[in-house]
């Protein structure tokens, strides 16, 4: 009968064996979102699924999830699953947030950044956007400007809009970048949206320059798609500088 050192040493055995194998689980995700198979905002597959691509039992598997999200790279999913938030584990830091949510100016600020960045990827999505990259951006396009579409989702969907063109850029260090600034451009989207200022002619000045966007995109031609993207960004700066001179008078 094996002694009871003998007892405690196989179970200490076992009990690292999981977490090396979680920590290689880990290793493997985080090299697939480097590599681009697992992008920022995606969910990621079920745990059974993961488990059986990787050829390690589900235990492994949601104790290498679990690691992730505690250094920042993934976040649990309010109704089931795990999303993405980046390569790096490293949230924005909500002060920075909060200048942009309480400043028309900041806002301002963020969108000329904005602006230089995106016009860059409208250009390079126009020269390596996929037929299924173009497909996503239509169905992103139908649902940020479906009429029927709940106001609370606007943000959000616009949001999906924008980063569907990173993605279709095929630069997996935009996209990452981008997604960087998730938090921060939500906030900035949150208040053109529903700072009270916009209204219908806003809306439809928005739509057109997302179909003009997309349909240069679709059209692989990259100078029309960079102009479309400057057009529409512009425009919202000088929204802001307007919104601006409103609140200093």
């Amino acid at each position: 009968m094996p002694s009871a050192k003998t007892l405690q040493a196989q179970d200490d055995a076992e009990t690292r064996r999981p977490k090396r194998i979680a920590d290689q689980v880990a290793d493997q995700i985080l090299e697939k979102i480097s590599d681009g198979i697992f992008l920022p905002g995606d969910r990621l597959p079920g745990e059974r699924q993961l488990a059986e691509s990787m050829s390690v039992s589900r235990v492994s598997v949601r104790a290498a999830l679990q690691k992730l999200k505690t250094r920042g790279y993934l976040r649990a999913v309010q109704g089931g699953g795990t999303e993405i938030l980046s390569s790096t584990g490293i949230d924005m830091d909500t002060a920075m947030t909060d200048l942009v949510r309480d400043s028309i100016s900041n806002l301002r600020d963020l969108q000329e950044i904005r602006c230089t960045l995106e016009t860059w990827a409208a250009r390079r999505a126009a020269i390596n956007a996929s037929e299924e990259d173009i497909k996503l951006l239509r169905m992103a396009y139908r649902q940020a400007h479906d009429p029927r579409r709940a106001a609370k989702y606007r943000a959000d969907d616009d949001h999906r809009l924008h980063m569907m063109i990173g993605r279709a850029t095929g630069s997996i260090i935009y996209y990452h970048v981008m997604k960087m600034l998730h938090d921060v451009l939500q906030a900035a989207l949150n208040e053109i949206r529903f700072n009270g200022m916009v209204g219908p002619t806003f809306d439809r000045m928005v739509q057109e320059h997302h179909r003009d966007i997309i349909e240069a995109i679709a059209a692989h031609d990259p100078d029309a798609a960079e102009k479309a993207m400057s057009n529409h960004l512009q425009a919202v700066i000088d929204f802001f500088k307007t919104a601006s001179d409103k609140q200093a008078t």
